[in-house]
């Protein structure tokens, strides 16, 4: 990564019910807490779409109105953290997201939750009883 001095703030952070966290990033430094952020928002709407049995009546519609805008919020976050383990967690939350884009298969975003939940608790220090084991920055944090 080039030495840019990238910012990150939460302009207008937009969240209403079944609407994915588009975040609508600015640039600059990108830091610890910015990412933290990030991971506790995407973690909570993934929660709330998908977890206690929601998942089987989750509807693609809203998900891919903002699948362009959702992606845009993740390239920023992958492109501006230097840890390599947290980053290969990201691109992998991007491939799932691709994929559940292309095929509306809800497996994949029941992986994307389980990526941005084990890195709450690792990352943000959430506490839970559940860690699915997931990712590579879990594996070493």
């Amino acid at each position: 990564m080039i030495g840019l001095s990238i910012t990150f703030y939460f302009k207008n952070s937009m969240l209403t019910p079944k609407e994915l966290p588009v975040q609508q990033l600015e640039h600059s430094k990108i830091n610890k807490i910015a990412i933290g952020a990030y991971i506790s928002s995407n973690h909570k709407y993934w929660n709330d779409e998908l977890c206690w049995g929601r998942s089987e009546n989750y509807s693609f519609t809203v998900f891919q109105k903002h699948y362009t805008e959702y992606i845009g919020d993740l390239n920023e976050i992958i492109y501006a953290t230097d840890d390599k383990d947290l980053k290969e967690d990201f691109l992998l939350a991007k491939d799932l997201l691709e994929n559940a884009n292309k095929t509306k298969d809800i497996r994949y975003l029941i992986d994307v939750h389980r990526i941005l939940h084990d890195l709450d608790v690792k990352y943000n220090k959430y506490t839970t009883s559940d860690y699915f084991g997931v990712t590579q920055y879990g594996k070493k944090h």
